[in-house]
């Protein structure tokens, strides 16, 4: 989710830089974006090869063929196109972009050091330029690299970093949240509960009902983790609750689910069962496969009755 909301604004900015030009050509771009934003890679490639065909150095198009490319896989093809946009690249910011999205496909890649290269350099600029907003930008996404890796210890540093140019509550939500991630992977259990604890705080008063459901759940998960099961069941159980009264079956199911892992690991396992088969029963009926794929594996990893 982090990285849509990224690249949709990614998509913005690069449309406000885009030069004006043949307006049909600037239709098909925009319509280019409009595919990627939708998750649409092949009709997103589509029209940036028809705007390549009538221009062959057209940044825009060549940016949003690079993404294109890099969401179905085609990392090598993502890279060549995003590095020739770099190079028609003539403003600090079009240089920002074009970086951060090389360094985008590079993590997907799991070319971590080149990852980083390019982000590094997109920070730079960023720097140089006293734009805070790509700097906390390109600093999460170092994080992420590097916690990717395995440098956990880096990344969280990265992260408390970029939360210092936070600029309102949601960006301190997401920042917060990246930092009590972290916390919990180094088992550093009550500074993840100290972060999470702010996310929720942050989206209560400025997310959507969706975002604060998650840092709820993620609150638990970490409480969880932390074998404080009854702070992990409090607050589980908010969400149950919030889903319930406001008809919302997929944070019900999922619900479920993290108070069946709750369940599971304070050695529960038949009162885990059941949760886990409530859960799977309402995303059959929502159609939410991915989320009853997770359902699917937690219960074979239940012992058997």
């Amino acid at each position: 989710m982090r990285l849509r909301v990224f690249l949709f604004a990614v998509m913005v900015a690069a449309s406000t830089l885009a030069q004006a030009g043949d307006d049909n050509l600037a239709e098909k771009i925009a319509a280019c974006n409009r595919a990627i934003g939708e998750g649409d890679a092949s009709k997103a490639l589509a029209f940036a090869e028809q705007v390549l065909k009538q221009d062959k150095s057209n940044r825009q198009a060549l940016l949003c063929k690079g993404r294109a490319h890099g969401g179905t896989g085609q990392f090598d093809q993502a890279i060549n196109a995003l590095m020739a946009a770099e190079k028609l690249s003539s403003t600090p910011m079009e240089h920002i972009i074009a970086l951060t999205l090389i360094g985008n496909v590079q993590k997907s890649a799991q070319h971590y050091p080149e990852a980083l290269a390019a982000y590094q350099q997109s920070l730079a600029l960023a720097k140089s330029t006293n734009d805070s907003n790509f700097q906390r930008i390109d600093l999460n996404l170092i994080g992420d690299t590097m916690v990717a890796s395995g440098d956990l210890k880096g990344g969280l540093q990265h992260y408390l970093q970029g939360s210092t140019l936070a600029a309102n509550d949601n960006e301190r939500a997401d920042g917060f949240a990246r930092i009590a991630s972290t916390y919990s992977s180094l088992q550093q259990h009550d500074q993840a509960v100290e972060y999470q604890l702010k996310a929720v705080l942050m989206q209560e008063r400025a997310g959507d009902l969706d975002q604060f459901c998650h840092a709820n759940l993620e609150l638990g998960r970490i409480y969880t983790s932390a074998q404080d099961y009854p702070n992990a069941e409090k607050y589980i159980q908010k969400v149950i609750k919030i889903a319930k009264d406001q008809s919302g079956a997929y944070w019900e199911a999922k619900g479920y689910y993290y108070l069946a892992l709750a369940k599971a690991a304070s050695q529960h396992p038949d009162e885990a069962r059941q949760l886990l088969a409530d859960a799977q029963h309402i995303t059959q009926d929502i159609g939410a496969e991915s989320l009853g794929d997770e359902i699917a594996r937690s219960q074979q990893s239940l012992p058997r009755q």
